[in-house]
Parts: structure tokens; C-alpha cells; sequence
């Protein structure tokens, strides 16, 4: 069955019903043109949804089609203007496009923003209740799109523009309101004319001289247009009679009273609101007793960049309510302000909550933080105090991290090793929560010392993390060694010989580790493992044998049939892996 066939059998369900449309007469609709494009980077999910949230019914979106046939959003196909890439979409793969930031060129508050899919732009406007329309930017695009929409269930909510031929008979259904667009200053009685045929009549506000013309705006409501359409949706949204600051204020209201779950949501919306000076009001509900309330505010102080001044938080550092002290840290650390001499008052806080979070953030600012007011912090019983002290020593004193990390996991693993062989005389018993918490609370401890080490010089951070992955672990998670093997696929090339003799241990579950370390490091470290074949015994051997041959290294051709000759106990290994190397490499097809 072909494409068009089978599309035409998975809508024909959709021919028997009314189309219902998304051009709804008795409110002037609001359509805004290539998304929010004058307040966010165009065809992106944020002006997607910034669009909806200013109060648009319908946003048009560009779509064009990739080198490898994915569908995204981007309006004249050429990467030069709206990316640091060169070329046009349509020759350049989805993979490669996912790596590109289309955020940046319209300033550095929206960096890091993806051209994004259509499947997921689908999903924002269901989510938001909106309609589109879809500007089919080239031919063959239409049976990929219908088969989006219908996937989507948003099949009747769009209309078609563009190159949408092919659409036509594939879902006949398409496009059935008729639509006359006309230019600002249109007459009640030319509208009238219109409606009388059957139109659904729109005012153009898009890419001419009107654009943010309100009087114009309202003076073609008033005559009677069915919609306008816009660039600067947020004043169409107040030309229409919908001013999205009655939509704040009502958010404004939620956020202040009711149960906590429904204030901490209207406070998250509200925060998507970033042009509008509300930032007072979250500086207000930073001060809130409730803590999820004041971290809510704290979020969204720090989602409302650049406009929130790094002051306000400092000067919240100072509140009485301890949910203010310890929420506006954390915003500090986020921000990564160079507010440092601002924090260190916090490390005598009375709550340890509000000590955890200045630490943490200390982990993550610029400026100068005394190694002795770190140190002992080392030793606190609270764990987790413990664990985010290590990240800001790493990070402000490398060179004293570098002693004093590894002492203190040694430590923990002692301690837990300990515990792990009563937990194992005793039968291994069904724990209870009670003894469950302080195992997790030692696990998120652990977690944080393996990221402290990131911060280390280069080889203190590699000797530190071989050391963990590749000793035998005995207790309940082996979490520190598995995790230093991963941070090792990386590291592990400037001394292969740390893996290398990892693959002798006698614990197999080490010896694992570091066969796959070794395996996903990469061709670097292929030449140490090539020698160390001349001179391994027989189980370290096997091992070499098999990194070889996943990394499909054809420079060990010869090694192996010279071992294949002198011992014959790994014949079978060898033959394997030579087959495994000339099949990656597509050299020998011979059965």
C-alpha cells in the first residue's frame, strides 16, 4: 500500500464528520504570524508558547523538511541567519540541526535554543489549546505533515498554506472556511460584503507598515473583522479587547492565596511572563514561610534573566525568615553571581538547610572562600553538608580538595563496608525505613563527593577516579566505583596503564569495569593496549583481546595472528576477533 493510499485510508474517518475548524466566529480571533517572532527567536516551542500565553488562538509556523526527511519548523531554510551554522535545512540532517543554538542571534538572554520538530511543536499547541497554520514551505512536504497531525490527533486543528497541493486530495476536508485577508483601515461595509459571501475576514498587522498600529488594530475590530493578524501579539491581544495584563493579574491572584500546589503553579506560569515588571511580587513570595512557595519565587527570579539584579538576592540573604536566606542562596549559586563575601555570613546560619544551600552555591560563584572555613565542614555530622562543602573546596582549593576528598571517601567506604558485613551476618534482613535512610542519605553524599572530583587538576581527578573504579566494592550500591568508571571513558587516556592493570583484578565485576573503560575511551588509548597484548597473562589477555575487536582497531591484525600462532587456547577468541575488526572495517565478506 502506498503512502498517499494509506493516508487517505487514515483520515477517511475524519471526511464523515464536520469539520469544525479553528477560524470560531463570535470573539475576534487573535493569529499571530511566525510565532512570537518580535519578542523570541521565531519557530521555536518558547515563542510557540509565548504566542499562546499572550493570548493568540492561532500561530502560523514555517516547515521544512531535512536531509534525512524530519519536519521542523524554520521559514526561509538558510542556517546563515538564525544560526553559527552554513547552508539551508533541507541539506543538512536533523542530528546535525539539534546541535545548532537558533537562540543566540536575537541576544544572549535565549541562548541555547533548538530549531525545533514538528512532532514536538505539535505537542506544545495541544498543550496550550491553540490552532496553526502550517506554511508548507516546499513540495512533498504535505503527506509527512498529515501524517504528524493525524498521529497528534491535531488534524482539525490547522489550516494549510504554502505549497499544500498535495494536501488537497489526500484530505479533502482541508482548508473548507474560506478566508479573505485584508489591509488595515478596511471598512465595516467591505467586511459586511464579505461575511455576506461567506468569509472569514482578517486584518493584516503582519510585515507592513502597521505592525504595531493600534488605533488601526482597534479600528478594524470595531468595524467587524472576524481576526487580526499579528506580529506583536501582545498588542493585538489588547486591541482585541483581551489585554494579557488581565490574565497576570488574575495569576497574580491565584499565586497569593489558595493551597500551596495551586500557588507554587500560578507562581511557574507567572514566570513565563518575562517582559512584564513583575519581579517584585516573586521578590514578595520569596519571603513566604512555606518553602515551596519561596523556592518557587526563587525559580522564578532566576528564570526572569537578565531583568532580576543579583542585589535582590543579595539583600534577601539578610531576611529573618530563614526560607528567604536559604532560597535566595540558592539563586545566587544558580546565577553564579560573584556574590561570595555576601554568602559566607550563612555558613554560622542556625539551619542547616540555609548552610547547605550557601555551600552549594559557594560550589558554583566566583570570589575568594577561605579554605579553613571549608575544612571542617568536612567532618559535620549532617551528611549532606559534608558533601556540598567538598564541591566548593574543589572548587575554590583544587590542590586541598585533592587531599582531603579522597580521605573522606575512604572513610565513607570503610564506614559502609562495615555496616554492609553487619547488614550481611545478620541474613540480610528486609531493612526498615528507618534503616533505609541514612543508606540514601550516604548514596546522594557519595554522589556529590565523585562530582567534587571534577574539579581537581587533570591527574589528581584521574587518580582519584581510578582508585574508586577499580577497587573491589562490597555494600549495598558500589555506587562511587561505578560512577568513577563512567567519569573515567574520558579521562582514562592520559595513563591507559590504570585500566590496563585493572583488567587483572581478581574481582570480576572490577575487571568488567575497566574492559569497558578501556573499550569506550576511543582509538587513544589503543596503542598501550596493543603492547600490554605481548605481555598480559591469559585472563587480561582475553580481555585486550575483546577491546580490540569492539573498537574494530585493524592495527592489531598482526598481534593477534601472532598470538593466534603461539597459544592456541585463545583461538577461537582471536578468530572472533579478527572477524569483528575486518567487519567493521567492511574488508572481508567471505563467510
Amino acid at each position: 500500500m502506498t503512502r498517499p493510499i494509506l493516508l487517505i485510508f487514515l483520515l477517511a474517518s475524519t471526511f464523515s464528520s464536520a469539520h469544525a475548524g479553528i477560524l470560531q466566529r463570535g470573539k475576534v480571533q487573535l493569529i499571530c504570524h511566525r510565532t512570537a517572532n518580535r519578542d523570541m527567536p521565531e519557530n521555536t516551542l518558547e515563542a510557540l508558547a509565548y504566542a499562546a500565553r499572550m493570548g493568540c488562538n492561532v500561530v502560523e509556523l514555517d516547515i521544512r523538511r531535512t536531509l534525512d526527511g524530519h519536519l521542523v519548523l524554520n521559514h526561509d531554510g538558510y542556517l546563515e541567519r538564525l544560526t553559527g551554522g552554513i547552508g539551508s535545512v533541507e541539506v543538512t540532517s536533523s542530528d546535525e540541526l539539534e546541535l545548532l543554538d537558533t537562540g543566540a542571534w536575537m541576544g544572549r538572554r535565549f541562548e541555547h535554543m533548538q530549531i525545533p520538530s514538528f512532532d514536538d511543536a505539535l505537542d506544545v499547541a495541544r498543550e496550550q489549546g491553540i490552532g496553526l497554520m502550517l506554511d508548507i514551505k516546499e513540495k512533498g512536504e504535505g503527506p509527512l505533515i498529515l501524517e504528524a497531525l493525524q498521529r497528534h490527533g491535531m488534524l482539525e486543528r490547522v489550516l494549510f498554506g504554502g505549497e499544500w497541493e498535495e494536501v488537497r486530495p489526500l484530505y479533502p476536508a482541508a482548508n473548507s472556511d474560506p478566508v479573505k485577508y485584508l489591509e488595515p483601515g478596511c471598512t465595516a461595509e467591505e467586511i459586511s460584503a464579505l461575511h455576506e459571501q461567506g468569509y472569514f475576514v482578517v486584518a493584516n498587522f503582519s510585515a507592513n507598515a502597521h505592525e504595531m498600529d493600534m488605533p488601526a488594530m482597534r479600528g478594524a475590530v470595531a468595524a467587524g473583522v472576524d481576526a487580526i493578524n499579528v506580529d506583536y501579539p501582545r498588542l493585538g491581544a489588547d486591541a482585541v479587547g483581551r489585554p494579557v495584563e488581565a490574565k497576570i493579574n488574575l495569576l497574580v491572584r491565584s499565586a497569593s492565596t489558595g493551597t500551596v500546589p495551586a500557588r507554587t503553579d500560578a507562581i511557574r506560569e507567572l514566570s513565563r511572563y518575562q517582559d512584564f515588571p513583575i519581579e517584585h511580587f516573586f521578590e514578595a513570595w520569596l519571603h513566604d514561610s512555606d518553602d515551596r512557595i519561596s523556592r518557587a519565587a526563587a525559580v522564578a527570579l532566576v528564570r526572569a534573566r537578565p531583568q532580576t539584579p543579583a542585589q535582590v538576592l543579595i539583600a534577601a540573604l539578610s531576611a529573618p525568615e530563614a526560607t528567604a536566606r536559604k532560597n535566595a542562596a540558592w539563586a545566587i549559586g544558580m546565577m553564579a553571581s560573584p556574590a561570595t563575601e555576601s554568602l559566607l555570613p550563612l555558613l554560622k546560619d542556625k539551619d542547616p538547610e540555609v548552610v547547605r544551600e550557601a555551600l552549594l552555591a559557594l560550589s558554583r560563584c566566583p570570589g575568594d572562600v577561605p579554605a579553613d572555613v571549608l575544612v571542617p565542614f568536612l567532618s559535620n555530622d549532617i551528611l549532606t553538608l559534608r558533601s556540598v562543602a567538598a564541591l566548593a573546596l574543589a572548587r575554590h582549593h583544587p590542590e586541598v580538595a585533592a587531599i582531603e576528598i579522597p580521605a573522606l571517601l575512604k572513610r565513607e567506604e570503610q564506614d559502609v563496608a562495615r555496616d554492609y558485613a553487619e547488614y550481611v551476618r545478620r541474613g540480610k534482613p528486609k531493612l526498615t525505613q528507618q534503616e533505609i535512610d541514612p543508606i540514601t542519605e550516604t548514596y546522594c553524599e557519595q554522589m556529590k563527593l565523585v562530582q567534587a572530583l571534577e574539579y581537581l587538576s587533570p591527574v589528581d581527578a584521574l587518580n582519584t577516579l581510578a582508585s574508586q573504579a577499580f577497587r573491589p566494592v562490597d555494600d549495598y550500591s558500589q555506587v562511587t566505583a561505578l560512577v568513577g568508571g563512567y567519569q573515567l571513558w574520558d579521562r582514562i587516556s592520559a595513563n591507559p596503564s590504570l585500566a590496563i592493570e585493572a583488567l587483572a583484578s581478581s574481582d570480576g565485576v572490577v575487571a568488567d569495569r575497566a574492559e569497558w573503560v578501556l573499550v569506550k575511551a576511543g582509538p587513544s588509548v589503543l596503542p598501550a593496549v596493543r603492547d600490554a597484548l605481548h605481555s598480559a597473562n591469559s585472563t587480561s589477555r582475553q580481555r585486550l583481546i575483546r577491546i580490540v575487536a569492539w573498537q574494530g582497531d585493524g592495527a592489531s591484525l598482526g598481534v593477534l595472528q601472532e598470538l593466534r600462532g603461539s597459544d592456541s587456547g585463545d583461538v577461537q577468541l582471536i578468530d572472533w576477533a579478527v572477524q569483528k575488526i575486518h567487519t567493521i572495517h567492511a574488508l572481508d565478506f567471505h563467510p
